[in-house]
């Protein structure tokens, strides 16, 4: 989890998660971690989430959204 931040992509699905929820997002994430904090975001919206979809690749991920959006590729 050091590395966290060094993937080189536009933004983890984690991170994004934090992101979006604003200061209080990036409080849990100071409080917890960025994985931790991205769980309860999700867990908190409905929409609870394996963390090991945090690690998938671009395509795993936006495949797995798609999926839980309703939305055919």
């Amino acid at each position: 989890m050091r590395d966290w931040h060094s993937c080189g992509t536009t933004h983890c699905r984690a991170g994004w998660a934090v992101h979006l929820a604003g200061e209080a997002g990036y409080a849990l994430e100071r409080y917890h971690n960025t994985a931790l904090a991205a769980q309860l975001i999700y867990r908190e919206s409905g929409a609870p989430i394996n963390p090991c979809r945090f690690y998938d690749t671009n395509e795993e991920a936006m495949a797995d959204m798609r999926k839980a959006a309703g939305v055919e590729a």
